[in-house]
């Protein structure tokens, strides 16, 4: 039976594909030196940090650059029904771990995304961390690996349920997720002291939910290579802008006015 082609969103937002491409790059560093980034975890230091929107749009961004790749939903505690992103989908990595009869070629649905394909979270378990302990779940790591360049594994935050620790063996790279003002500096030091044993697979910290006032004050050059409403990049101006600043600050330092 023919399945479904999921619809992903595609973020158009310039400055948020821009901190997405930070970390494909970092990846990239990592795949052409052999040091790994082939299955990487994503999950929260709190819930509701948004590591759903982000495994997505780092999946996007990284089949966009040619390579196959693979988005695995591992929250197995909620039912298909109650994730609008998998509406489309009859069946998800849980039926593939409890049942013989789902193969995992059965619940990859192709996206609307060229190279991205997607793994749903799939029927709803009563014992989900069992679940993923199970050795099919390490069968099933090892076969999306031969058959994908980057698989990302979606996995509810480590401040309510353990659930990715159990994954971190068999993974390349580990990803915090944070969003700012909500997620507290205890969440973040009980999520490190759980990654610890793994520490050399520790890839680093996405933070989320950041103001725009709040980024200008820290990347004051976020606007340099951004297009406006008429599709253009005034670099010119901003060049001469920076001149100006420049030219004032040694004027400054000479016996001017002190910066």
């Amino acid at each position: 039976m023919s399945k479904n082609v999921l619809e992903l969103y595609v973020n158009k937002d310039q400055l948020t594909n821009a901190a997405i491409d930070e970390v494909v790059v970092e990846l990239f560093n990592k795949w052409e030196n052999g040091k790994g980034g082939q299955a990487i975890v994503l999950t929260g230091c709190s819930p509701l940090a948004g590591v759903t929107s982000t495994s997505i749009s780092l999946g996007i961004a990284i089949a966009t650059s040619k390579r196959r790749t693979l988005v695995i939903d591992c929250d197995v505690r909620k039912a298909i029904k109650y994730k609008k992103l998998n509406e489309e989908a009859s069946s998800g990595l849980a039926d593939c771990l409890l049942t013989d009869e789902v193969q995992v070629e059965d619940v990859l649905y192709e996206t609307n995304i060229e190279n991205l394909y997607y793994m749903p979270c799939g029927a709803y378990s009563e014992y989900p961390t069992r679940v993923l302990c199970s050795p099919k779940m390490g069968a099933l790591i090892a076969q999306v690996k031969q058959n994908f360049d980057c698989i990302i594994f979606d996995v509810p935050s480590l401040a309510t349920v353990p659930d990715a620790q159990i994954l971190f063996p068999d993974m390349d790279g580990i990803v915090l997720v944070t969003a700012l003002g909500e997620t507290t500096k205890r969440q973040i030091k009980d999520a490190k002291l759980k990654i610890r044993p793994f520490e050399e697979k520790y890839y680093g910290m996405i933070i989320n939910k950041i103001p725009m006032d709040v980024y200008k004050q820290n990347a004051k050059e976020y606007a340099y290579y951004l297009v406006d409403r008429k599709g253009e990049q005034n670099l010119l101006q901003r060049n001469d802008g920076y001149r100006r600043y420049r030219k004032k600050w040694k004027h400054d330092q000479k016996g001017g006015m002190k910066k």
